[in-house]
Protein backbone atom coordinates (compact mmCIF):
# COMPACT_ATOMS: atom_id res chain seq x y z
CA UNK A 1 0.00 0.00 0.00
CA UNK A 2 1.49 3.35 -1.05
CA UNK A 3 2.28 5.96 1.30
CA UNK A 4 0.36 9.16 1.63
CA UNK A 5 3.84 10.67 2.29
CA UNK A 6 5.14 9.56 -1.36
CA UNK A 7 2.09 11.37 -3.37
CA UNK A 8 2.60 14.79 -1.48
CA UNK A 9 4.60 17.92 -3.09
CA UNK A 10 7.92 19.34 -1.57
CA UNK A 11 7.40 22.70 -0.34
CA UNK A 12 9.46 24.25 -3.66
CA UNK A 13 7.46 22.24 -6.16
CA UNK A 14 4.26 24.55 -4.77
CA UNK A 15 6.16 27.61 -5.73
CA UNK A 16 5.83 29.77 -8.69
CA UNK A 17 8.78 29.37 -11.20
CA UNK A 18 9.79 32.73 -10.98
CA UNK A 19 9.63 31.98 -6.46
CA UNK A 20 11.53 29.27 -7.10
CA UNK A 21 15.33 29.93 -6.62
CA UNK A 22 16.64 26.83 -8.18
CA UNK A 23 15.43 28.54 -11.67
CA UNK A 24 15.89 32.65 -10.76
CA UNK A 25 19.33 32.25 -9.34
CA UNK A 26 20.58 30.81 -12.19
CA UNK A 27 18.55 33.34 -14.59
CA UNK A 28 19.66 35.97 -12.89
CA UNK A 29 23.52 34.98 -13.17
CA UNK A 30 22.65 34.29 -17.07
CA UNK A 31 21.60 37.97 -17.27
CA UNK A 32 24.22 39.84 -15.74
CA UNK A 33 27.05 38.36 -17.61
CA UNK A 34 24.98 38.87 -20.96
CA UNK A 35 25.08 42.63 -20.09
CA UNK A 36 28.69 42.81 -19.09
CA UNK A 37 29.33 41.22 -22.46
CA UNK A 38 27.18 44.43 -24.58
CA UNK A 39 28.88 46.95 -22.36
CA UNK A 40 32.32 45.91 -23.35
CA UNK A 41 31.72 45.74 -26.63
CA UNK A 42 29.89 49.29 -26.47
CA UNK A 43 32.73 50.70 -24.31
CA UNK A 44 35.45 48.76 -26.77
CA UNK A 45 34.43 50.79 -30.16
CA UNK A 46 34.07 54.49 -28.81
CA UNK A 47 37.54 54.80 -29.14
CA UNK A 48 37.71 54.06 -33.12
CA UNK A 49 35.08 56.40 -33.30
CA UNK A 50 36.98 59.13 -31.47
CA UNK A 51 39.84 58.08 -34.05
CA UNK A 52 37.77 57.89 -36.94
CA UNK A 53 36.99 61.80 -36.04
CA UNK A 54 39.95 62.98 -35.00
CA UNK A 55 41.93 61.71 -38.73
CA UNK A 56 38.01 63.61 -40.46
CA UNK A 57 39.04 67.05 -38.74
CA UNK A 58 42.91 66.54 -39.45
CA UNK A 59 42.45 65.40 -42.98
CA UNK A 60 39.64 68.60 -44.07
CA UNK A 61 41.61 71.75 -44.98
CA UNK A 62 40.44 74.80 -44.00
CA UNK A 63 38.82 76.82 -46.97
CA UNK A 64 40.97 79.74 -48.77
CA UNK A 65 39.12 83.18 -49.35
CA UNK A 66 38.58 83.50 -53.15
CA UNK A 67 40.12 86.65 -54.19
CA UNK A 68 37.45 89.53 -55.17
CA UNK A 69 36.94 89.83 -59.31
CA UNK A 70 37.22 93.39 -60.83
CA UNK A 71 34.24 93.51 -62.67
CA UNK A 72 34.00 96.13 -65.68
CA UNK A 73 31.12 98.18 -65.47
CA UNK A 74 28.39 97.21 -67.76
CA UNK A 75 24.92 97.79 -68.18
CA UNK A 76 24.14 94.64 -69.82
CA UNK A 77 21.49 94.82 -72.33
CA UNK A 78 22.53 98.02 -72.87
CA UNK A 79 26.20 97.68 -73.59
CA UNK A 80 29.31 97.98 -71.63
CA UNK A 81 29.01 101.03 -69.56
CA UNK A 82 32.35 103.47 -69.10
CA UNK A 83 32.80 104.52 -65.89
CA UNK A 84 31.45 108.00 -65.91
CA UNK A 85 28.04 106.94 -67.79
CA UNK A 86 27.95 103.36 -64.74
CA UNK A 87 28.53 106.60 -62.42
CA UNK A 88 25.21 108.55 -63.70
CA UNK A 89 23.16 105.56 -63.37
CA UNK A 90 23.85 104.43 -60.30
CA UNK A 91 23.25 108.31 -58.85
CA UNK A 92 19.98 108.37 -60.86
CA UNK A 93 18.73 104.83 -59.17
CA UNK A 94 19.81 105.18 -56.22
CA UNK A 95 17.52 108.82 -55.59
CA UNK A 96 14.57 107.08 -56.92
CA UNK A 97 13.36 106.10 -54.17
CA UNK A 98 13.81 109.05 -51.65
CA UNK A 99 12.47 111.13 -54.66
CA UNK A 100 9.37 108.93 -55.01
CA UNK A 101 8.49 109.01 -50.93
CA UNK A 102 8.85 112.32 -50.68
CA UNK A 103 5.57 113.44 -48.98
CA UNK A 104 5.59 117.65 -50.55
CA UNK A 105 6.57 119.16 -53.76
CA UNK A 106 9.08 121.32 -51.83
CA UNK A 107 10.45 117.56 -50.51
CA UNK A 108 10.64 116.54 -53.89
CA UNK A 109 11.90 119.86 -55.77
CA UNK A 110 14.96 119.39 -53.33
CA UNK A 111 15.88 115.31 -53.62
CA UNK A 112 15.84 115.89 -57.64
CA UNK A 113 17.47 119.56 -57.11
CA UNK A 114 20.36 117.20 -54.90
CA UNK A 115 20.61 114.65 -57.55
CA UNK A 116 20.85 116.82 -60.02
CA UNK A 117 24.00 118.66 -58.95
CA UNK A 118 25.23 115.28 -58.43
CA UNK A 119 24.53 114.23 -62.07
CA UNK A 120 26.40 117.24 -63.50
CA UNK A 121 29.27 116.61 -60.44
CA UNK A 122 30.02 113.04 -62.18
CA UNK A 123 29.70 114.62 -66.04
CA UNK A 124 32.23 117.45 -65.42
CA UNK A 125 31.37 119.96 -68.39
CA UNK A 126 28.09 117.89 -69.43
CA UNK A 127 29.85 115.98 -72.15
CA UNK A 128 28.97 112.29 -72.54
CA UNK A 129 31.82 110.63 -74.51
CA UNK A 130 31.50 107.31 -76.02
CA UNK A 131 28.31 105.91 -73.75
CA UNK A 132 26.36 103.00 -74.74
CA UNK A 133 22.78 102.51 -75.22
CA UNK A 134 19.31 101.13 -77.51
CA UNK A 135 17.82 103.43 -80.00
CA UNK A 136 14.21 103.68 -78.80
CA UNK A 137 12.84 105.79 -81.32
CA UNK A 138 14.25 107.39 -84.60
CA UNK A 139 12.97 109.48 -87.23
CA UNK A 140 12.24 112.92 -88.62
CA UNK A 141 10.31 116.11 -88.39
CA UNK A 142 8.74 117.89 -90.91
CA UNK A 143 11.74 119.92 -91.79
CA UNK A 144 13.46 116.51 -92.82
CA UNK A 145 16.28 117.02 -89.70
CA UNK A 146 16.42 113.62 -87.26
CA UNK A 147 15.38 113.02 -84.07
CA UNK A 148 16.68 110.35 -81.60
CA UNK A 149 15.71 108.44 -78.25
CA UNK A 150 18.42 106.64 -76.44
CA UNK A 151 17.50 104.46 -73.70
CA UNK A 152 20.58 104.50 -71.25
CA UNK A 153 19.36 102.15 -68.47
CA UNK A 154 15.92 100.88 -67.81
CA UNK A 155 13.48 103.90 -67.52
CA UNK A 156 16.19 106.47 -68.54
CA UNK A 157 16.59 108.17 -71.49
CA UNK A 158 19.06 110.95 -73.46
CA UNK A 159 17.08 112.27 -76.41
CA UNK A 160 16.34 115.26 -79.00
CA UNK A 161 13.30 117.32 -79.23
CA UNK A 162 11.05 115.74 -81.79
CA UNK A 163 10.11 119.01 -83.66
CA UNK A 164 11.06 122.51 -84.15
CA UNK A 165 8.78 124.93 -81.88
CA UNK A 166 9.68 122.39 -78.65
CA UNK A 167 14.01 122.77 -80.49
CA UNK A 168 13.95 125.99 -81.13
CA UNK A 169 16.39 127.71 -79.08
CA UNK A 170 18.05 123.82 -77.81
CA UNK A 171 19.15 122.89 -81.68
CA UNK A 172 18.99 119.02 -80.83
CA UNK A 173 17.93 118.34 -83.94
CA UNK A 174 20.36 116.45 -86.21
CA UNK A 175 20.28 118.09 -89.91
CA UNK A 176 20.62 116.25 -92.89
CA UNK A 177 24.42 117.47 -92.82
CA UNK A 178 25.44 116.26 -90.01
CA UNK A 179 28.40 113.42 -90.19
CA UNK A 180 26.37 110.95 -88.25
CA UNK A 181 23.11 111.90 -90.36
CA UNK A 182 23.21 108.66 -92.43
CA UNK A 183 23.95 106.29 -89.25
CA UNK A 184 20.95 107.26 -87.91
CA UNK A 185 18.75 106.50 -91.24
CA UNK A 186 20.07 103.15 -90.99
CA UNK A 187 19.10 102.52 -87.44
CA UNK A 188 15.95 100.88 -86.01
CA UNK A 189 14.53 100.40 -82.55
CA UNK A 190 16.18 98.00 -80.51
CA UNK A 191 19.92 98.81 -82.27
CA UNK A 192 22.72 98.99 -79.21
CA UNK A 193 24.45 102.26 -80.14
CA UNK A 194 27.28 104.30 -79.06
CA UNK A 195 27.39 107.84 -78.70
CA UNK A 196 28.38 111.34 -77.60
CA UNK A 197 26.70 114.89 -76.77
CA UNK A 198 26.43 117.63 -74.26
CA UNK A 199 23.53 117.82 -71.87
CA UNK A 200 21.38 121.20 -72.34
CA UNK A 201 20.77 123.29 -69.01
CA UNK A 202 17.61 124.84 -67.87
CA UNK A 203 16.98 128.04 -66.01
CA UNK A 204 16.73 126.30 -62.86
CA UNK A 205 18.52 123.23 -63.40
CA UNK A 206 22.08 122.36 -64.41
CA UNK A 207 20.24 119.73 -66.62
CA UNK A 208 17.45 119.97 -69.17
CA UNK A 209 14.56 117.71 -69.03
CA UNK A 210 11.90 116.58 -71.38
CA UNK A 211 9.22 115.14 -68.35
CA UNK A 212 6.41 117.20 -68.17
CA UNK A 213 6.63 116.99 -64.64
CA UNK A 214 8.58 116.56 -61.77
CA UNK A 215 6.90 113.24 -60.70
CA UNK A 216 8.38 111.33 -63.64
CA UNK A 217 11.64 113.31 -63.72
CA UNK A 218 12.36 111.47 -60.43
CA UNK A 219 11.61 107.92 -61.61
CA UNK A 220 11.64 107.95 -65.07
CA UNK A 221 13.97 110.51 -65.99
CA UNK A 222 14.99 111.96 -70.20
CA UNK A 223 17.53 114.19 -70.73
CA UNK A 224 17.87 116.79 -73.44
CA UNK A 225 21.13 116.39 -75.35
CA UNK A 226 22.51 117.55 -78.39
CA UNK A 227 24.96 114.53 -80.03
CA UNK A 228 27.89 114.97 -81.68
CA UNK A 229 27.60 111.15 -82.68
CA UNK A 230 25.93 108.23 -82.81
CA UNK A 231 26.71 105.05 -84.18
CA UNK A 232 25.71 100.96 -83.93
CA UNK A 233 27.76 99.55 -80.97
Amino acid sequence: MTKKDDFELTPSSKLPWWKNKKIVIPLAVLFIISAAASGGDSEESSPATETAASTTEETTAPATPEEPVAVEPSGGEFGEYPAAQAKFVSIIESAKNKISDAETDLQRNVALRDRDKELCAVLGNKKATNWTGVIRNVGANGEGKAYVEIEIADRIKVKTWNNAFSDISDNTLIPTSSSFFDNLVAMNKGDLVNFSGTFLSSSNSCLKRSNLTEVFYGISPEFVVRFSNVSKG
